[in-house]
């Protein structure tokens, strides 16, 4: 609790230097997969979700985003991923980390079972129309010790 504490506050801390209007720039609609670090794909898991850039100066972006995770596309249970990401940006491409935290949702289960927060590492690049971006996500508690990996696809507005 205390990383995500420490996040937080960096984000705030950043969020002072950049400009003094702050508006998104980019919104992009993503579709991708998510296995386990032993790239296995089994269960094979599809996201889809939507990723808000918000420029924090000339080289740093504020990255809400919540994704859908479904197995299969069997809608009766299915996992809400909301993140928050710090990026660095270089021309298209980028890298960031931020935190998230998984809800386990749907019909088929009894109340609505949660993850700790975890940390999301993330690269990619982004044109004008067009996001490509990697993913890591691994829990605070046991760091790099398990973890789900990911990519996706996305489209910019």
């Amino acid at each position: 609790m205390k990383k995500a504490l420490v996040a937080v506050l960096l984000i705030a801390a950043v969020s002072f230097v950049g400009p003094a209007k702050v508006e998104a720039n980019y919104l992009s609609l993503n579709f991708g997969v998510i296995t386990d670090s032993s790239f296995s794909f089994k269960p094979f898991l599809w996201t889809g979700g939507m990723t808000i850039d918000i420029p924090l100066g000339n080289v740093f972006t504020l990255c809400p985003e919540g994704y859908f995770v479904v197995h299969n596309f069997e809608f009766g249970a299915f996992i809400f991923a909301p993140s928050v990401m710090l990026n660095f940006n270089f021309k298209e491409f980028f890298a960031g980390a931020g935190v998230s935290k998984w809800f386990l949702l749907g019909n088929d289960i009894n109340g609505s079972p949660s993850s700790d927060f975890s940390l999301k590492l993330n690269a990619g690049f982004q044109g004008a129309d067009m996001r490509l971006c990697a993913f890591l996500f691994t829990p605070f508690n046991g760091l790099f010790k398990s973890a789900a990996v990911g990519a996706t696809i996305g489209f910019v507005f």
